[in-house]
Formats: C-alpha cells, structure tokens, sequence
C-alpha cells in the first residue's frame, strides 16, 4: 500500500492470494478481525451494514432459499469487513477483480511515477523498460493465448520468441504485434503523436484504418489530430541506446515539445518567458543526461538564457 514493494515481490504476494492457502489464510483473518469487530460495532451499525450488503444480492430462487440462508447470512457478516480492508488496499499498483462464484478476473498493474524508471519482466520472460510517468497492464490469463499488454506512456520490449501466441502491446489509438523482436512504443496520453519503432524482427502496427508491417530501423507515426499513419526510416545510430540506457535523444522536437519530456523525467515544471523559444527545434544525442547538463547544453547551443528556482525552471530568450 506504500508502493515500496519490488515487481517480484508483487507477484509473489498475488501469487500467495490466489492460492488455496493464501485463500484460506485471508478469510481466518477476516473472521478473526469480524469476531473482535462484534465487540467494537454497535448493534445498529451491525444490522444497517448487513442491510445494505442484502439489499446488492439477487435473491435466491424459492426452492433454494431457505438451504442456501444460513450459508448467506455466514458469508455476509464475513463480506462486510473484507469489502471495508479491500476498499482501502486497492489502487496500490496491482488490483483485482472477482465476478461469480468460480470465475475469477485480475490484472497486473506495473507503473512508474515521474522522475522514476522501471524494469519488469512477465511471465513469459519478455523484458520491459517503463520510461517515466508510464502504465503496463495485463491480465492473469497472459501468455494463453495471445500475449496482450496496454501502455500508457513509453516502453521498450525485448520480447520472448512464441511463434504460437502472438505478442501485442495495445495504446488508444495504436495496436503494435510482434513475435520475437525489440521495439519501443511512445503512447503518451497528452502528446499528438504514437510512436512505434522497431530495433530487430518485424511488428505489424495497427491504427485506424492503417495496417502496416515494420522492417528494423523503421517507425510508425500515429498523429491523433490528422488521423494518419506515417512509416519513416531512422537512423539508427542514435536511436539504438535511448532513454533506457540513460541517453536523451532529440530528433527535432521543439523545445516545448522537449519541456513536456523533462517534465516526466525530472518531475520539474518548465516556464517559458517567451513564445517565440518553444519553437525552437533540437537533434542530438545527449549521453550524461543530468537535468543540469541538458538545460546547458540547450543554452549553449541556442539563444536562450534560463533561470532555476527549485523545481521550476525558467527559458527566455537571450
């Protein structure tokens, strides 16, 4: 619940609960906390909670009804103070879902904050990089039958060869399958652009009405305003370490578009005194990519003075 805990220690611990074990020592815990709870709750509070948690179950059939009312009765003083501790346990990084009596539904959660980066690899032992301020999701069946992720934000996947199911990475507006191969996705929630690009093998990117196929050094553009999907050929040479490797790479972005990046990185705010610099495009590789080291390069190597104030940075013209 503190976020402090590693992305084996998470699967271990859903590991844990989803076992006959775990299962079992979760409810001996839960009655015992009931049990004490008897002595703390007043009769009415008692009587109003099991009156709000009937009123959420559809009634049994007649026939069943009286067979199946001591069980229910059981269960609903159980299901009160589990809904209260779960209520407040969710929402830490990985959660879970449950529907019916059998069938039960949970995804994994990996997320990294801004100024924080991460590594994580699934089950089927492909390995991802989460850039900053990035959320990977998947469901407990992955590996399956195809192999799904979602991504909000920035990864970069070495993906485990399964020629049988298929390798997907899906964004809001892009959906990227692979094999085995190493791409990096950009799906940033308020950037214009989706950004595939491919490093070895081949991916087939999907968007709107656009299907294309990926040869290594290629990436596929999704502008969100236009609609349109655009194939480009990099350079690879700059493209091959990138951000996972502590290299920032500019191929010209605008310096408001390049604000927007350390941001997530550095988690600092970026004031321009002046409209006319956010314009102002950069390429380059920078290799010791301290928020220092990129603010003076960007000055050295453009009419701009800039001014720090904690976490706020401000740019004016020179």
């Amino acid at each position: 619940m503190r976020g402090e805990t590693s992305v084996d220690e998470e699967r271990q611990l859903m590991e844990w609960l989803y076992s006959s074990v775990g299962r079992k020592q979760l409810m001996d815990y839960y009655h015992s906390l009931w049990l004490r709870s008897d002595k703390e709750l007043s009769t009415d509070v008692q009587q109003r909670m099991f009156a709000q948690i009937k009123s959420r179950i559809h009634v049994a059939p007649k026939e069943n009804k009286r067979q199946g009312l001591s069980f229910f009765r059981r269960f609903l003083r159980y299901a009160a103070i589990v809904i209260l501790i779960l209520g407040g346990a969710l929402g830490g990084g990985v959660y879970t879902s449950y529907f019916g009596k059998s069938k039960i539904a949970k995804e994994y959660l990996v997320n990294t904050d801004k100024g924080q980066r991460a590594n994580v690899t699934l089950p089927d032992g492909t390995k991802v990089w989460l850039n900053s301020y990035t959320k990977l999701s998947y469901d407990a069946d992955y590996g399956e039958g195809k192999r799904v992720v979602s991504l909000v934000g920035e990864a970069f996947f070495e993906v485990a060869k399964d020629k049988e199911h298929p390798f997907i990475v899906k964004t809001d507006d892009m959906e990227v399958e692979a094999l085995g191969t190493t791409f990096n996705v950009k799906a940033y929630e308020d950037d214009a652009r989706i950004i595939a690009t491919l490093f070895s093998g081949s991916v087939r990117v999907s968007a709107g009405r656009y299907n294309v196929i990926l040869s290594p050094n290629e990436g596929a553009i999704w502008r969100r305003k236009s609609g349109k999907l655009a194939v480009r050929k990099l350079d690879n040479s700059n493209y091959a370490k990138m951000w996972r490797d502590n290299e920032l790479v500019f191929s010209g972005e605008t310096l408001e578009e390049i604000a927007v990046i350390l941001n997530r990185m550095y988690n600092v705010q970026i004031v321009f005194k002046s409209d006319e610099i956010k314009k102002f495009r950069f390429t380059g590789v920078i290799c010791n990519n301290s928020l220092d080291n990129i603010i003076e390069l960007i000055s050295l190597t453009s009419p701009i003075t800039y001014k720090t104030m904690g976490d706020t940075i401000e740019l004016n013209n020179r």
